[in-house]
């Protein structure tokens, strides 16, 4: 499955990590130092990630915004809250991981 903010393919923690680094005492999981530096690491390129979509983003045309928060208040411009919904939880999805 493709990441939608950078298009890259999503890797999961194990296929990084491997089982090796992954032990159990008395019932626990418990991880390596490798393992809780490997999760920064994911975690320091997700963002990375985020910052270069945000910096390839278009700037925004504050004249465009501002016509279309009127046309909203009006209710000239249509909105669809489905579709917003379905997007914020893709996008929530996208950030937890």
């Amino acid at each position: 499955m493709t990441n939608p903010v950078d298009n890259r393919t999503n890797v999961t923690r194990s296929q990084v990590l491997g089982t090796e680094q992954r032990s159990y005492a008395k019932g626990v999981l418990t991880e390596s130092p490798a393992v809780v530096r490997s999760d920064a690491s994911l975690q320091s390129n997700r963002l990375q990630a985020v910052r270069d979509a945000i910096e390839r983003a278009p700037e925004i045309d504050s004249s465009r915004v501002a016509d279309i928060r009127e046309r909203i208040a009006q209710g000239e411009y249509p909105v669809n809250v489905e579709r917003i919904a379905q997007r914020f939880t893709a996008f929530e999805k996208l950030l937890q991981g």
